[in-house]
């Protein structure tokens, strides 16, 4: 688990809204056994944490993955009440920060080099450091789940039928031009979804056919979010990182509902829910589907974002 978190270079944190989850990427570092994070006092994530600090995250390393939930803690410098309290974490703060620091060193030298342009927003006096205390991991793999601690439910109920959406308009078609361009029809990118155990998120693959947008993974990993009812409010988290400089990072999340499909579970459209699996990189013989119904489509480029509602 730990090698994983070292390796991997994003971690897709997916926080509770009233809309469903809301995931995306972000830099991290591992430091006394939790998973810190970074983001803007404003932020969508940071309101939502006022609210309810649960989370869901999920880091990439090749073709193995981390999944896991938690809870935040953030150490704001604004808030006067917590210095108190933030005092005895001090410590633990130094080496999370120089961790921090150190592991993402690449973008803070892409910040010097766009210093003109970098936002308030994103430089430390308008952000706050946070640390998610680890409750439930998974480690996920092509095949499935390779091992787990804490205590995970496995559910997971399909819809009987299944016909693929052919008709429509493309899925990611109200992005701007200079962003879905670069997200192309398929690849990688990370699901969450919303159970009655909290939310989960999984690494999928996906692709867009037709007027339909689908996210892929292995049965045993979706097992992992305990959905009891074959739809759940989802999001889907689909990005361009770049290595060193956020000024060039691309991406997109698509928030709604999504759609379980098993094809061994089908009573029909098995063999179309199958061809839709392996065209999103998932060729294991027990593969899942989740078609997702966009709702709202939330993109990112650079120190740009916008919202976009799905008629």
């Amino acid at each position: 688990m730990e090698a994983v978190l070292g390796r991997g270079e994003f971690c897709y944190v997916a926080s509770v809204t009233r809309h469903g989850p809301h995931v995306t990427p972000m830099v991290f570092a591992l430091a006394g056994g939790r998973v810190w994070v970074t983001t803007s006092r404003g932020s969508v994530k940071a309101r939502a944490w006022r609210l309810d600090p649960s989370v869901a995250g999920l880091v990439r390393a090749g073709d193995v993955s981390v999944a896991f939930t938690g809870t935040v803690r953030t150490f704001d410098l604004l808030e006067v009440d917590s210095w108190v309290r933030d005092l005895f974490e001090a410590p633990a703060l130094a080496v999370a920060s120089t961790r921090f620091t150190r592991k993402n060193a690449r973008f803070f030298a892409g910040y010097a080099v766009d210093a003109r342009h970098v936002p308030l927003s994103w430089t430390p006096p308008g952000r706050v450091f946070t640390a998610i205390e680890l409750e439930r991991v998974a480690v996920v793999d092509a095949s499935g789940v390779a091992e787990t601690f804490g205590e995970w439910p496995r559910a997971l109920t399909s819809v009987p039928r299944f016909r693929a959406t052919r008709a429509g308009t493309g899925p990611l078609e109200g992005l701007p031009d200079d962003v879905r361009s670069p997200l192309g029809e398929s690849g990688e990118g990370a699901l969450a979804l919303e159970g009655p155990d909290g939310s989960v998120v999984l690494p999928a693959g996906w692709t867009a056919q037709g007027g339909g947008l689908y996210a892929a993974l292995a049965r045993e990993a979706l097992e992992l979010a305990g959905l009891p009812e074959a739809t759940s409010r989802a999001a889907f988290a689909i990005d361009r990182p770049s290595w060193w400089r956020a000024r060039n990072m691309t991406g997109a999340m698509v928030r709604g509902t999504g759609e379980v499909v098993v094809p061994e579970a089908l009573v029909s459209g098995a063999a179309s829910a199958s061809r839709i699996a392996r065209a999103a990189g998932v060729t294991h013989a027990a593969a899942a589907v989740v078609r997702l119904r966009a709702e709202q489509l939330v993109w990112w480029r650079g120190w740009s974002s916008g919202t976009v509602a799905v008629a």
